[in-house]
């Protein structure tokens, strides 16, 4: 019997399903944040083009350090998708708190034929100073693993975040 075979046909354990992987997705995150309070959190959208599977709703970044941190994206638009990647960054030295970074993760859709895959990221991060907000474009590729094969280059967005301390 073949892995695609197990596909669930009742809506609500579907609907169970996509509430237990969010659940699970916000105790991570929350996790994280009151491990290590001192640093840095963003949250906010993300506008992303249309061709995406995680491409357009709820972004949140957390801050290792000044050059690390990993990225939540909740997607909102068909299929519903959840995406975390890991990010580096490195300072624009030209242009005060502009930055560049790159990275990698993957992503879990809850509908369709795009159910798995691997992200790659490279963009250019800016955070005010004068008020508490990030603005990030970026340039995400992505990798359809299961339950079909799709490689998706052209896949641009625009975050904007409210950043802030937790102490």
């Amino acid at each position: 019997m073949h892995w695609h075979h197990f596909r669930m046909q009742n809506s609500n354990s579907k609907m169970m399903i996509q509430k237990l992987t969010l659940l699970s997705f916000i105790t991570l995150l929350t996790f994280f944040t009151t491990a290590h309070a001192q640093y840095r959190h963003q949250a906010g959208v993300r506008l992303g083009s249309a061709d995406q599977v995680v491409s357009t709703g709820f972004s949140y970044r957390y801050h290792f350090n000044n050059n690390k941190a990993i990225e939540g994206i909740v997607n909102l638009r068909d299929p519903i998708s959840l995406g975390v990647l890991y990010e580096v960054f490195n300072p624009i030295n030209s242009v005060q708190n502009l930055s560049w970074y790159y990275g990698g993760g993957a992503f879990v859709g809850f509908k369709g034929f795009d159910n798995f895959g691997i992200a790659g990221i490279a963009g250019i991060d800016y955070q005010f100073t004068e008020v508490p907000v990030n603005l990030s474009i970026d340039w995400k590729p992505e990798l359809t693993l299961i339950e079909s094969v799709r490689f998706r280059a052209s896949t641009v967005a625009v975050s904007v975040r409210f950043s802030f301390l937790k102490k």
